[in-house]
Order: C-alpha cells, then sequence, then structure tokens
C-alpha cells in the first residue's frame, strides 16, 4: 500500500492549486459532496480513467494522464477493496471541507488519510496537494 500511496502522492502533488469560488455551505447541510468527490477521485485512479479524474480536481490541465494510465487496478494490487474504503467528510466551511479515508479490509492497518476539497462552480473538487 505504501508504495501506491508514494505513487499517488507524486501524481498528485503536482497538481496543487485553489480555486475555490468562497461560498459556504449554506445552512450547514449535511452534503455529502465532498466525500462523494474523494470516492470519484479514487475510483477513477482504480479504473486508471484520466477523463475521470480530470473532472473531480481543482487543477485539471495538471494531470498527468499517462500516469493515471499506469494506477489502473494499483489499489485492487495493493488489497484494497474499494468496497469496503470509508470517507467521512469534516466540517464544511467557506465552500471548503476535509475528507478522511479509511482504507478498511486488509488495509484497515494503513493510517487513514486526509484530503482536502474545494466547491468550485458549484461542484466538489479534490486538491491534489491535501494527500499526506
Amino acid at each position: 500500500m505504501k508504495s501506491l500511496l508514494a505513487i499517488v502522492a507524486l501524481l498528485l502533488v503536482s497538481a496543487c492549486g485553489t480555486g475555490s469560488d468562497g461560498d459556504s455551505d449554506p445552512g450547514g447541510s449535511t452534503d455529502d459532496g465532498p466525500a462523494l468527490a474523494v470516492k470519484r477521485l479514487v475510483t477513477a485512479l482504480e479504473a486508471g480513467s484520466c477523463d475521470d479524474v480530470v473532472d473531480v480536481v481543482v487543477t485539471p490541465a495538471s494531470v498527468d494522464c499517462e500516469v493515471v494510465g499506469s494506477l489502473e487496478g494499483s489499489f485492487a494490487d495493493q488489497g484494497v477493496d474499494l468496497d469496503e474504503v470509508t470517507y467521512e467528510t469534516g466540517e464544511v466551511t467557506d465552500g471548503s471541507a476535509t475528507v478522511t479515508i479509511g482504507w478498511g479490509g486488509d488495509a484497515a492497518e494503513d493510517p487513514d488519510e486526509t484530503w482536502d476539497v474545494e466547491r468550485v462552480d458549484g461542484e466538489w473538487k479534490v486538491l491534489f496537494d491535501s494527500v499526506e
């Protein structure tokens, strides 16, 4: 799992940026859009789908599609069952939030990761530089 995370970190660190529209989550709703955005990213990475990765990140022009393609099946290869992964959204403030990923299953002993998300033009997008 550590080698996969290193590859993902390299891919994602190169694509850091911001783009929040500054909108806060109205009325403190229980919008699970942040968690869904991170789930979409993880699913897209597992599928090796550059188009899907580009669609869910803040800085799509910085995505290296060759690297994304090479990640196809990487989570499964590392023993991660995406059906057992959990995504927990923290407090949403001013159009930003953090999502904590619990890897579950055989990867449950791996530390949880926290990724940052922002609402951009009404959609939740993942900030790549948030991978820890």
